[in-house]
């Protein structure tokens, strides 16, 4: 179930990249402080191997509860690489509670938890889609001890794939009408229902379907605690030669009204995340590669950029001087962080937009290639650091001053896991993140900010041994790049292999191909 449910959850397309804000526990870091360390606790699973958390998705309240998704004991036969049944959980307060799935259904995951404790995600129901053969999948709201269905527009398929605090939730559902871009596979794949979709909001009533851009179908990712929406949605039922698939475009949904973002000239672009003072983030193809969103660029051409549109005004958030960027988190600051690839297609490196500034995050000291996902409302950063070799990604975190620690080094050693994937920070400073095990297995992580002394948390003589920060002090060129003293020159094969390692994580296709 894990798998079908992280790709699906994930949307490969319209659902990717989702972001959060989040409240929770821990304690803000004080000025003058020594030194960063964390207390690890590890979530553990259900009786299987592994566990996880959804990327870029809420996955922490402000009560310090904890949302993902557990592998149990008993096998999957449906499964695609984890053959064991995942079943959605609840932490808190180091308690695991199994939320399980719908009536019938064996397996199940969520997507996020508002401050009320609502969960969202998706589950099975024990039902086989007629008209693809595979096990449907369902949204689903994990309320006051309730396992909720959230139905469908008449189809086999729904995503619950975010909810805000006034427990308004959004996705996507199938109708029953048949859609020849859905069932080619060319945009959705992965066996979703071969049905229009639509994008949804739900209010502990009924679906309510927001409509399109002119097209068929549409996905909402994420709503705001102000009610707006954002995701993406076909413009029209023509498909372009370059994708098979129509124009799609982000939009903005506000007071019933769908508004088109639009594109940087291309046919592909994607609302992700929308801040609570309507700052849209997202991703767009520019004219010259107008499908490289979907298709990945041609020789010479641009790729995806990410983009942000406020108060009726698309920006493109440019590159490092490469071809690509990508938007993973905006928060009510306007500070935006993500990935972006350096001047000849070298490398990719983390990536933070800050008061019209493009500023490269650089790596830890000795890798090659980095990413950012999520910030805080005290500029802390969490993101990845690939080492040259292509071993497994270190998490790390940048400071506002710009020093990256390896996270890895701000825990008490012996816990068995290598973390290797942050997920999100809290403004307390509490991240969300996986850690791999040493036979190859991974499990949900939760650290939480600590001094010596207390339980679990390393003394200020071992954290400055094992801590090695380093202080960026990057320049900004004429063009508002900067030159980073950290940024490497690597083989064009070790640029591509880093370039697919970070978007599969957002299951987006062609985004992950190496470029001809």
């Amino acid at each position: 179930m894990k798998s079908k449910t992280i790709c699906l959850t994930a949307m490969t397309l319209l659902a990717a990249v989702v972001a959060v804000r989040l409240a929770a526990q821990g304690r803000p870091r004080s000025e003058g402080k020594e030194q960063l360390r964390y207390r690890l606790v590890d979530i553990g699973t259900f009786g299987g191997p592994n566990s996880g958390n959804n990327g870029e998705s809420i996955v922490m309240n402000s009560e310090g509860d904890v949302t993902g998704f557990a592998d149990t004991s008993t096998p999957d036969p449906t499964c695609f690489t984890d053959c064991f049944v995942t079943h959605a959980y609840r932490w808190r307060d180091g308690v695991l509670t199994d939320l399980g799935a719908l009536p019938g259904g064996p397996g199940s995951a969520t997507n996020g938890i508002d401050s009320h404790g609502q969960i969202v995600g998706q589950s099975e129901n024990g039902l086989v889609n007629p008209l693809n053969g595979i096990p449907e999948l369902i949204a689903t709201v994990w309320q006051d001890g309730k396992v909720i269905d959230l139905g469908t527009f008449g189809g086999n398929f729904s995503l619950a794939s975010m909810n805000n605090d006034h427990q308004q939730v959004v996705g996507c559902a199938t109708n029953d009408i048949p859609d020849p871009f859905i069932s080619s596979g060319v945009l959705f794949g992965l066996g979703l229902d071969p049905n229009q979709l639509r994008a949804f909001r739900w209010e502990g009533k009924k679906l309510h379907d927001l409509g399109t851009l002119g097209g068929a179908d549409a996905c909402a990712v994420w709503i705001n605690n102000r009610g707006q929406i954002t995701g993406a949605s076909f413009t029209n039922s023509i498909a372009n030669a370059d994708t098979g698939i129509p124009t799609m475009d982000p939009f903005l949904w506000d007071d019933g009204k769908m508004i088109d973002v639009g594109t940087l000239g291309g046919t592909v672009g994607m609302g992700f995340i929308v801040n609570n003072r309507a700052q849209l983030i997202g991703i767009s193809s520019l004219a010259e590669a107008p499908g490289a969103c979907i298709t990945g660029p041609s020789s010479g051409t641009p790729g995806c950029h990410a983009i942000l549109w406020q108060r009726g005004k698309l920006t493109d958030l440019g590159t490092l001087g490469g071809d690509f960027s990508i938007a993973n988190w905006i928060n009510d600051e306007g500070e935006i962080v993500g990935v972006a690839s350096t001047p000849g297609e070298q490398t990719v490196h983390g990536t933070l937009w800050k008061n019209g500034k493009i500023i490269d995050l650089g790596t830890l000291p000795g890798d090659c290639a980095s990413q950012a996902f999520a910030i805080n409302s005290q500029g802390l950063i969490a993101g990845q650091s690939f080492p040259c070799d292509a071993s497994p990604p270190r998490a790390v975190i940048w400071e506002s001053d710009g020093t990256v620690h390896d996270l890895n080094a701000l825990v008490q050693p012996g816990s068995g896991l290598e973390l290797t994937d942050p997920k999100i920070i809290n403004d307390a400073g509490a991240i969300v993140l996986e850690g791999l095990l040493s036979n190859g297995d991974q499990h949900s992580v939760v650290l939480i900010p600590c001094e010596a002394g207390e339980e679990g948390c390393m003394d200020s003589a071992e954290a400055a041994r094992l801590a090695a920060p380093r202080t960026s002090a990057p320049t900004l060129n004429r063009a508002g790049m900067v030159t980073s003293p950290q940024q490497r020159l690597i083989p064009r094969g070790g640029f591509a292999a880093w370039r697919a390692q970070v978007l599969r994580r957002y299951l987006i296709p062609g985004l992950g191909a190496p470029k001809k």
